[in-house]
């Protein structure tokens, strides 16, 4: 049956000139679930299409009045077997991506097989954007158009450990030891992570630091300190007004376009789009910033709503994409807002600051002056635990692989390119890569971690590991 799949295919391809498209009529050879972190969402499109038969690639994306369109994501394709370890014959392969709740829905979850939503895409609800587009969006919020599956694996932006306290995701327990211990745990690449301050703001905070207004280079690009961002995320910092250059409020200083003000005191509120509690995004922001739940005592980010009347006003998402839409709904209405997002993320309404006076670029981060990034992981259950097995955990391993090599993500690095640099990923030296001296963006290495011992712990401060020779 496969090898007569195999020649129909061949023959529509040379009959047609392309490769035969895997539409929802197509019966997948094998399903395999993905949950977890939004922030490796391109990244991981980029693998996956690297694995499969040229041509043959189609994506289905969750789009609905409750979904952004980056909540649920499905790639299928005719995997190539020549790159796959252990594969013997190429298979047409659907691979269902969950960001939906982020990094917290690919650890306990997984580590327990508790099935969770997946998109379904073969409930007539997918619709080809343009014919020949193999882009399909597709409903779900229709019965069935989401279904119960346990996850094969999950990623994490932050490691499994790290779920706990406010790191929780919603109607779950905190992590525990006993489920980290069912987890072969993996540690794929470093992801640089920035605080994005709409596009307003970012002009405001130029006239105020004497930068060229207009500009999105290095040299023009605004700064904020940890303290800063620590006070506006945990609503110490809770209305512009406090916000003062040489003891100027901001919107007070000459030449700049103040935030339209918010009720009912008609105050300029410092507004907040964050992630959900269960987020690796939100987790590292947390960690990071806020030194929570690193240590004891330490004042948490501000959840929401916040505080409508004295600020800051806050919104969480359970995806990156939804980060985006408020940061962009913000901006659009004049207000004044950061929020947290990788380096992946483009988008005119939203720019990153410098933090302590140092861009979010990979040359500073593997010069060890930025410090917003975590090493990310990707963790299944293992084999006695009833994990994944056969070609299922051979693409997985590959996936996990490819995604650790420097030049993969250097070619993965040349679609985040901002105006003052380069994001998003580094391979990490603890994988037995070498760093270039001075730092070459072709070889984007780590010469730091938060791992001197076995797997990451965001709460380690990065600790520089690897010198020039």
């Amino acid at each position: 049956m496969k090898l007569k799949k195999l020649s129909l295919a061949c023959a529509a391809t040379l009959m047609s000139g392309q490769a035969l498209a895997l539409t929802p009529a197509v019966t997948p050879d094998l399903n395999i679930y993905i949950s977890g972190a939004s922030a490796q969402d391109k990244a991981l499109a980029a693998l996956v299409g690297n694995l499969c038969v040229a041509g043959t690639l189609d994506t289905f994306k969750a789009l609905s009045a409750t979904s952004d369109g980056k909540a649920y994501t499905s790639y299928f394709c005719t995997i190539d077997s020549t790159q796959v370890d252990g594969m013997s014959v190429d298979q047409d392969v659907l691979i269902n991506k969950r960001s939906a709740g982020g990094s917290g829905k690919g650890v306990q979850v997984v580590a327990d097989a508790v099935p969770i939503e997946a998109m379904n895409i073969f409930n007539g609800n997918c619709t080809e954007t343009a014919a020949g587009s193999r882009e399909w969006t597709c409903t779900v919020t229709n019965p069935n158009d989401l279904i119960l599956q346990v996850s094969d694996a999950g990623i994490s932006d932050v490691e499994p450990a790290m779920f706990t306290g406010l790191n929780t995701p919603a109607g779950d327990v905190a992590v525990t030891p006993s489920q980290v211990a069912k987890l072969d745990i993996t540690s794929m690449n470093a992801v640089v992570f920035g605080v994005p301050v709409t596009e307003a703001l970012y002009r405001a905070l130029q006239q105020g630091q004497g930068l060229t207004v207009g500009l999105d280079d290095e040299a023009n690009m605004p700064t904020l300190s940890m303290a800063e961002v620590n006070g506006l995320i945990t609503g110490n910092l809770s209305n512009w007004d406090n916000y003062k250059i040489n003891g100027v409020s901001l919107r007070n200083i000459p030449g700049v376009t103040a935030p339209t003000l918010d009720a009912p005191l008609n105050r300029p509120l410092v507004h907040v789009c964050r992630r959900v509690p269960g987020s690796g995004t939100q987790a590292q922001m947390n960690a990071v910033f806020a030194n929570a739940p690193c240590a004891a005592g330490v004042q948490q980010p501000a959840r929401a709503p916040g505080n409508a009347i004295l600020g800051p006003i806050v919104e969480e998402s359970s995806s990156s994409g939804g980060v985006t839409t408020c940061l962009a709904t913000k901006n659009t209405g004049n207000k004044w807002a950061i929020g947290v997002q990788s380096l992946e993320k483009l988008d005119p309404s939203f720019r990153f600051v410098k933090i302590d006076g140092y861009a979010p670029t990979l040359k500073n981060v593997a010069e060890n002056k930025y410090i917003d990034w975590v090493e990310t992981t990707m963790q299944w259950r293992k084999s006695a635990e009833g994990g994944p097995s056969g070609d299922v955990l051979n693409i997985l391993t590959t996936i996990a692989q490819n995604a650790s090599t420097p030049a993969t993500i250097a070619s993965l690095n040349t679609a985040f390119v901002h105006g003052f640099g380069t994001g998003a990923y580094l391979a990490l030296n603890t994988n037995g890569f070498v760093p270039s001296f001075p730092h070459d963006d072709a070889n984007p290495v780590t010469t730091a971690t938060h791992a001197p011992v076995g797997v990451p712990n965001t709460c380690n401060k990065p600790t520089v590991n690897y010198v020039a020779p």
